[in-house]
């Protein structure tokens, strides 16, 4: 590129040391991390398995220990999925709380396309590093005209018996394995004694209508850089702003939820890493199939509405492979959102390293 990115240049000024760029997939559009350019990047935790897509590269060079530090992007689960696949920390923060400037050039001659579902954000072996690199790469920059200038706050600390926080273990019509229900059941157990209200709980949202509204749009934005299949009718504009008169509704129904609730505790992903397969492939969940997209079942709808998420270390699966554990907070909320994940990273364990690393 012949400059720096918004972000890239923020963290130089800010005194990063940027050592150079992590593998992704081709055109970011994958749960694994492979590209016939750069080849296949592989988990610390185990190489046979993919540390998750699309900044898979990050969060394998984070557990491994090349880098403290680093940035990412989410459409789909993009920063959360391998974060939880590799245990380490993520943010997704709120749609437009950060710049895209850079990050996806247009084609030449092509109108910018990625205006929705998408954030970048950090990833780090720490709650505070997440913290330090948002306050340096959120705010307008004058490059991306979506972003608002919404001031950056400093919270206090959150004593858990203040917060009220809903949890659950699985969303409707979405596979879970057995052991992350079951670490999201015991994280919860040990927060009830201490929280002001705890409770299993969720919004009102249909579910199902949800996911199909999210992959209606995301086939919006993909379809600028990929040909229809053959047959396929391009959308209208109608279409377009029915989709987001939707998505509309969706974020009303969640930010009513955190009116009552000041966050969620979920699953980030239906499984732990899995191993290297062809894109598409279905997923064992408990030794059960899957469909290979359902791995973004719990973190996409996030992607619909723009909600900020976190994502925390939450111990290991019985085969030693790292669980995350997923905070939702309201939109534009991420320095409150941060605050009550500082509060829970406690009872959740924290970052261990990889054997051999």
């Amino acid at each position: 590129p012949p400059q720096d990115g918004t972000i890239a240049a923020r963290l130089k000024a800010a005194g990063a040391i940027i050592l150079g760029k992590t593998n992704v997939p081709v055109l970011a559009g994958d749960l694994q991390t492979y590209n016939p350019t750069f080849g296949r990047t592989n988990n610390p935790w185990d190489l046979e398995r993919t540390p998750g897509g699309s900044s898979g590269g990050a969060a394998a060079a984070l557990a491994a220990g090349l880098v403290p530090l680093e940035i990412g992007s989410d459409l789909a689960g993009s920063i959360r999925i391998p974060a939880h696949f590799c245990g380490v920390y993520g943010l997704k923060p709120t749609e437009h709380r950060v710049s895209i400037a850079g990050h996806i050039p247009d084609l030449p001659g092509s109108p910018r396309s990625v205006r929705i579902l998408g954030a970048i954000g950090p990833l780090a072996r720490h709650i505070d590093d997440l913290e330090l690199a948002f306050r340096i790469i959120a705010g307008p920059d004058g490059f991306d005209t979506d972003v608002p200038p919404v001031p950056l706050k400093q919270e206090d600390p959150l004593p858990l018996q203040n917060l009220r926080i809903a949890y659950t273990p699985t969303f409707p019509g979405v596979p879970i394995a057995s052991d992350i229900c079951q670490a999201i059941d015991r994280l919860a157990m040990e927060l009830a004694y201490e929280c002001r209200c705890l409770e299993e709980c969720l919004p009102g949202v249909d579910f199902a209508q949800q996911k199909g509204l999210y992959f209606q749009l995301a086939n919006y934005v993909m379809g600028v850089f990929q040909p229809l299949p053959e047959g396929a009718q391009p959308a209208s504009l109608a279409d377009y702003l029915t989709a987001l008169h939707q998505r509309d509704s969706f974020i009303q129904m969640w930010e009513q939820f955190f009116d009552r609730w000041d966050a969620l505790l979920c699953p980030v992903a239906m499984t732990t890493a899995f191993e290297h397969c062809p894109m598409g492939t279905p997923l064992p969940v408990d030794g059960e199939p899957a469909e290979y997209w359902d791995i973004v079942g719990y973190s996409a709808p996030f992607n619909l509405t723009g909600h900020p998420a976190v994502v925390l270390p939450l111990g290991k699966d019985q085969n030693g492979l790292p669980i995350g554990v997923q905070i939702v907070g309201r939109r534009w909320g991420e320095e409150r959102l941060l605050a009550i994940a500082k509060t829970i990273a406690p009872f959740t364990g924290g970052f261990q390293r990889p054997a051999g690393y």
